[in-house]
């Protein structure tokens, strides 16, 4: 009895057949249900061994079914950064990275920007691309990134369906604006970078050599002192913008140190009291809305993306205006009149008209923000009736319905009007071509 318990069960002994007869049927029925190999009888009774898992299967202790395999899975896009409103605007050289869920093939297309602006794609890993700008965007413009279609991983699998995501990126500073404006000859001071770090640009302003005094009232007659010669006085010597890149996208966006200069030797105080670098100010608005004009864009004065855009491309291509600068003074005084001065000299003046008491001309200064060579002006009087004046000539509009214009009175230079600046028609033809859009009328 010790001996039978004790047997040993040999790979050669008859005890260990039932065993292997088990083994062999576990393995035929995994067989059966598709592992990819038999057994054979011959087999079937001989012990499991390292040379039957080598050339037949899989090692002993792994199992025999497989999961079938599915569809490959596709390139994908996992994330864009930076993009959506959670970004916010983003700096003017901010970099982009595109992650992928798979390693992207080396041949594969890469994605772009719309609109286009200058700079390379570098491979940060496997599954990451960075692009990286040579230059800036445009401020306040919204860039696109569009991932083709065609990407492709590095195991052939395409994207498919494009990929897009979006940015905005953050607008220029006041001070920077009025320095391009200064170098392309729209204000009536010049800009001079002084070089160096653009973190917190010193900027100064110097002030003029003298202000024109207020002009004398006219000595007779509707119109005084306007011979047309006068209008043909040059103009004081344009800034230039030389030192700037020939590339939009290298032109600084952020300020930079430097002077600010009046570019003319005689200032009047009514305008250089309007002037103050890095603040908003009627002198830059006046002189966006001339910039907007002179490129074909609406004069409204707000340097969106379309201005930053024409700006730093100006700059790029050194485009300093040949126009004069322009400026009219309006005095209240008795007797009223209308000076128009010009590049640092007060080249006409006419007796004028402004509003009565019941409906007076505002104080203040604005641009001239449009203009007519005839309309019809209509309203309502002080008394609430109607009117309506077809015909007015020469005809620019600096304040609600404020305007510069001819209109025919018995005499001129004290307040008849409903609040706008009348002249004689022969004073209002030779104001009108002085008064283009943006020009500053200052009424005191």
């Amino acid at each position: 009895m010790a001996r039978r318990g004790g047997q040993h069960r040999g790979s050669g002994s008859r005890g260990s057949l039932v065993p292997a007869l088990v083994v062999a049927g576990a393995v035929v029925a995994a067989g059966a249900a598709g592992t990819g190999f038999l057994v054979s009888r011959q087999e079937a009774g001989r012990a499991p061994s390292s040379s039957l898992s080598a050339h037949h299967g899989p090692s002993a202790g792994h199992s025999h079914h497989h999961a079938p395999l599915g569809p490959p899975t596709p390139l994908g896009v996992v994330g864009v950064s930076p993009s959506g409103a959670a970004a916010g605007a983003v700096g003017w050289s901010q970099p982009v990275t595109v992650s992928f869920n798979q390693p992207l093939s080396p041949t594969s297309p890469l994605p772009s920007l719309s609109p286009a602006v200058p700079g390379n794609w570098q491979r940060m890993s496997p599954t990451t691309l960075r692009f990286v700008p040579s230059g800036n965007y445009m401020p306040y413009s919204k860039e696109t990134v569009i991932v083709p279609a065609s990407a492709t991983s590095a195991r052939g699998r395409k994207l498919g369906t494009p990929v897009t995501a979006a940015f905005t990126v953050k607008g220029g500073s006041v001070l920077r604006l009025q320095e391009l404006l200064g170098e392309l000859g729209y204000l009536p001071l010049s800009f001079t970078p002084s070089g160096g770090a653009t973190s917190s640009p010193a900027v100064t302003t110097t002030a003029p050599s003298s202000y024109t005094p207020a002009p004398p009232p006219p000595a007779s007659g509707p119109v005084a002192g306007g011979a047309w010669s006068h209008l043909l006085a040059a103009p004081a010597a344009a800034p230039t913008v030389d030192h700037e890149p020939s590339s939009p996208f290298a032109v600084p966006v952020g300020a930079e140190p430097g002077t600010f200069s009046w570019r003319f030797p005689s200032i009047p105080r009514s305008l250089a009291s309007l002037w103050q670098a890095g603040q908003p100010n009627v002198i830059t608005t006046g002189a966006v809305m001339a910039f907007e004009a002179a490129h074909g864009l609406a004069a409204d004065g707000v340097a969106g993306p379309l201005v930053w855009s024409a700006l730093l491309r100006a700059a790029a291509a050194h485009q300093v205006t040949s126009a004069p600068y322009d400026y009219v003074y309006v005095s209240t005084g008795y007797p009223e009149y209308v000076t128009v001065w010009r590049d640092g000299v007060n080249i006409f003046t006419t007796l004028a008209n402004t509003g009565i008491p019941e409906a007076p001309t505002a104080v203040g200064t604005w641009p001239v923000y449009v203009r007519y060579l005839t309309t019809t002006m209509s309203g309502t009087n002080p008394n609430g009736t109607p009117y309506s004046d077809p015909g007015i000539p020469w005809v620019s509009y600096f304040n609600g319905g404020d305007a510069l214009h001819g209109f025919i009175r018995a005499s001129y230079g004290f307040p008849q009007s409903l609040g706008c600046v009348e002249m004689p028609f022969a004073a209002a033809q030779i104001v009108y071509p002085l008064t283009p859009l943006g020009t500053l009328v200052t009424i005191e």
